[in-house]
């Protein structure tokens, strides 16, 4: 079974976390406007790690695994459970 790699899942808990420290910091505003603008630079950072690990990271982290291939979509339509 596929699982991610700890800096895929480090990213996410990294993402998830600024979501919420940049709804946070957005809706308190005044002082924390500055706050809110690191955060959101933080996860332009965080997004651009994504992309590059999308390409030379393990393969289940990398983009060309969420595609199905015409044979992988074939091997899970004949294999998929007949109710």
């Amino acid at each position: 079974m596929p699982v991610w790699d700890l800096p895929l899942r480090v990213f996410h808990l990294l993402l998830i976390g600024a979501m919420v420290a940049a709804y946070a910091s957005g809706s308190a505003g005044g002082l924390w406007l500055p706050w809110h603008s690191r955060v959101g630079e933080f996860i332009v950072a965080l997004l651009v790690f994504r992309l590059v690990w999308g390409f030379i990271g393990s393969t289940y982290s990398r983009f060309a695994s969420f595609l199905p291939t015409p044979a992988r979509w074939l091997d899970s339509m004949v294999s998929f459970p007949r109710r």
